[in-house]
């Protein structure tokens, strides 16, 4: 270890996060108009999202609905009432000059998730979780379209007044890599509650904060354990423009090297917003860091108290993808791991028990899990993209279950071939000519394979394993690969040891 690498080791990395999710409404949280995505600039606006003088927000129950669905899944404390502010600053997609938001009365307060960390299990602390309004986007223009670099910026207000739900944690992370853990989790979640598209560009952004502080600074014996005065004594730089757990991971550990170089060479760390660039790689100075005095917060005058009370118990949310994970390796005997692919997402944990239901749960975890999965990852698809033909996929399975086609050839021909020609499996089964060969066919095939290749049955007689592979390979050729191969390495070793 080098002087300056033992130096960097007795600094200690703290994150927290500000994760900004759109949630899954019709309309925009304020007024009636769509948030189905357009390509058309400003299309989707009026005058309240645009700010215009007069106008009046009416709150959207459905966004409220989805803020109490995320307040029981993070285990957060839900109040009987809250209320809305108005969080004053002036930017070119905030037509208003100010945001209406949540301040000191969030409508999720206390909550926590559970997430998986190299293996073992940690608890996240999730201070606060709030409802708000999207600003506007922004879309930088020559120059190499970078913040720092465009020569002009155009506005698109479609986005503006969005519903938002800003998720705040404490500074419970040691590393760009729990981050990811950690938003692959919430991602999850959300999923699984109904009230998020991750495949909707911008409907995840993560605003992290990221301190660097000395080891022998930190109160109690655990690097866990940040003493509030440590903290406070810590400049902080908010990186902002981070929109996936791949990018989040990258941009901390840019921040976090860049941060620790500039400690290490007595030079000051500026309490700053930077910018991350992802095509360059790196975060860029913005602005100098906000204080919460300078939002000048005050009570939305326009929106009476939201109460809650009475209807948020009716409110339901599903088995979420922890508790399904666990009850899928109780339930159906799974590995952790097979448990953590089928359980991804709501639609993939749906469709694996239809099948566990009718086929032995193995099979049909190897099925859903790697064949079917990998076949999708492999062609950049979601299983949402097959959705209407599961169906077939399931009679893919019931083929291979009743040994009228070969595991190998349902993978490698059948699925492969309804997933890129959307073809069904018995019409393909029918074409290609792949039901199983008869048993007899079999066993003929296998006697030929001895007779036509004594070198082979020699070399296995004289205890090389290896050559019945071979063996087996002349006998998949003559019955066009239809046979089991199991099954012909059986036939085999009788015949030979016979």
């Amino acid at each position: 270890m080098t002087a300056q690498t033992a130096q960097q080791a007795d600094l200690v990395t703290v994150i927290g996060l500000e994760v900004h999710v759109q949630l899954e409404t019709d309309t925009k949280i304020f007024c009636g108009c769509s948030t189905e995505p357009t390509d058309e600039p400003n299309e989707h606006v009026c005058p309240v999202c645009l700010g215009l003088p007069g106008a009046l927000p009416v709150l959207n129950e459905g966004a409220v609905e989805a803020a109490v669905k995320i307040g029981k899944a993070i285990d957060a404390d839900i109040p009987e009432e809250t209320r809305f502010h108005r969080k004053n600053y002036y930017y070119p997609d905030l037509p208003k000059n100010f945001q209406i938001t949540q301040y000191d009365e969030p409508i999720c307060q206390d909550g926590d998730l559970e997430i998986s960390v190299e293996g073992e299990r940690r608890t996240v602390t999730i201070e606060r979780a709030h409802l708000e309004e999207d600003p506007g986007s922004l879309q930088h223009v020559g120059g190499g379209g970078g913040i720092d670099s465009a020569e002009y910026t155009l506005v698109d207000y479609n986005r503006a007044g969005t519903p938002l739900m800003e998720i705040v944690t404490a500074p419970d992370f040691r590393s760009p890599s729990e981050v990811r853990a950690f938003l692959a989790e919430l991602e999850e979640v959300l999923e699984y509650l109904g009230v998020f598209d991750a495949e909707r560009d911008g409907s995840l952004r993560i605003d992290a904060n990221l301190s660097i502080i000395p080891a022998e600074e930190i109160d109690g014996e655990s690097t866990d354990e940040i003493g509030a005065e440590a903290l406070a004594a810590a400049n902080r730089t908010e990186v902002k423009n981070i929109s996936s757990h791949k990018g989040a991971e990258k941009a901390l550990a840019y921040e976090e090297t860049r941060q620790k170089n500039a400690i290490q060479r007595g030079r000051a760390v500026e309490q700053e917003t930077r910018h991350w660039d992802e095509s360059r790689g790196i975060t860029v100075s913005m602005r100098s860091k906000e204080e919460e005095k300078d939002y000048r917060y005050f009570e939305e005058a326009d929106l009476p108290p939201l109460r809650v009370s009475g209807w948020k118990e009716e409110i339901a949310i599903p088995e979420l993808p922890s508790a399904r994970r666990e009850r899928f390796q109780e339930e159906y005997g799974l590995s952790e791991e097979a448990a953590s692919k089928l359980t991804s997402t709501k639609q993939v944990a749906d469709f694996y028990e239809n099948v566990a239901s009718e086929f032995d749960p193995d099979l049909a975890a190897t099925w859903v899990a790697d064949n079917l999965l990998g076949e999708l990852n492999y062609r950049d698809m979601e299983i949402t993209e097959i959705e209407g033909r599961l169906d077939e996929v399931t009679r893919l399975v019931e083929l291979v279950a009743e040994d009228e086609i070969t595991a190998k050839n349902a993978r490698e021909t059948v699925l492969r071939s309804m997933l890129d020609d959307g073809t069904g499996p018995d019409e393909i089964v029918d074409e290609e000519d792949l039901g199983k060969t008869d048993e007899s066919e079999v066993q003929q095939a296998v006697e030929e394979a001895i007779d036509e290749n004594p070198d082979a049955v020699s070399d296995y007689e004289s205890g090389d394993d290896g050559a019945i592979n071979f063996l087996v390979g002349q006998v998949m050729q003559k019955t066009g690969g239809s046979a089991d191969p199991g099954d012909v390495n059986q036939l085999l070793q009788t015949e030979l040891e016979g």
